[in-house]
């Protein structure tokens, strides 16, 4: 049975745990450690400090060592001390960890798998908005497959994240016109509809409606740096995307 604990109105898993790491399931609607210091959201961050002893004192970051959307849930890992942290941060620098998401996207992806190496640099008008770039910004690489298409419309897609960057996985999709079911930041707007036209009204309203962009961190693997242990832990789709995913059969 998966081990949880309670954070104000969330409910956190915690996939596996030994004495440097812990794996956690992070609920959507929480974001991974606050902005700044005056910032009072609810955090995973904060929720570390009564469920783990956390020996790291970078600010607000105590125990952070990558970080996830607040509307995208699933895996993260969390360090316990210096060592461990720092491990991680040159594992994840030399792209060591091996990371894959889900996504629910409009439209279907043209063939069977394909890699987006494109760079991501932040909009020069809105700052917390990045776009894919010829020769700006840093180099960012997305392996995308399709799983299951619905209805000639919608598409559950697997991504592998090769690069960790902002927003990676969302700016790197709408570049192929295959924007996240719910993002309300990278849409094609009026596409969108367009393409829900062959569906039934409660399939749109589900689909229109989804809250949250539906992305989910699903899988990660890793030679563990100090156990010496070969890592692999997926979690299951959250509820949301699950009654998706079921509305959609």
């Amino acid at each position: 049975m998966i081990k949880s604990y309670n954070y104000k109105d969330f409910k956190i898993e915690i996939l596996y745990e030994d004495s440097y790491i812990a794996i956690l399931n992070k609920p959507s609607g929480l974001l991974t450690h606050k902005k700044n210091g005056l910032d009072n959201s609810p955090n995973l961050q904060e929720s570390l400090n009564d469920q783990f002893k956390i020996d790291d004192n970078e600010y607000l970051k105590e125990g952070i060592v990558h970080r996830l959307d607040k509307d995208t849930s699933g895996v993260i890992v969390i360090t316990k001390n210096h060592n461990s942290k720092n491990k991680f941060k040159e594992m994840f620098k030399n792209r060591n960890i091996k990371k894959n998401y889900l996504a629910f996207t409009y439209g279907v992806l043209n063939q069977r798998q394909v890699e987006i190496n494109k760079n991501i640099s932040r909009n020069k008008i809105q700052r917390t908005k990045f776009n894919v770039s010829d020769n700006l910004g840093k180099q960012a690489i997305t392996k995308v497959s399709n799983i299951k298409t619905f209805h000639g419309s919608i598409s559950l897609l697997n991504c592998e994240i090769i690069t960790g960057r902002t927003h990676q996985i969302r700016v790197h999709l709408l570049s192929l016109g295959l924007p996240i079911v719910g993002d309300k930041d990278y849409k094609l707007n009026k596409e969108e509809k367009f393409r829900l036209t062959n569906m039934a009204t409660s399939q749109k309203d589900c689909i229109l409606l989804f809250p949250r962009q539906a992305l989910h961190s699903h899988k990660i693997e890793f030679d563990h740096p100090i156990i010496e242990k070969h890592i692999k832990i997926t979690c299951d789709l959250p509820d949301d995307m699950r009654d998706l995913k079921t509305n959609l059969q």
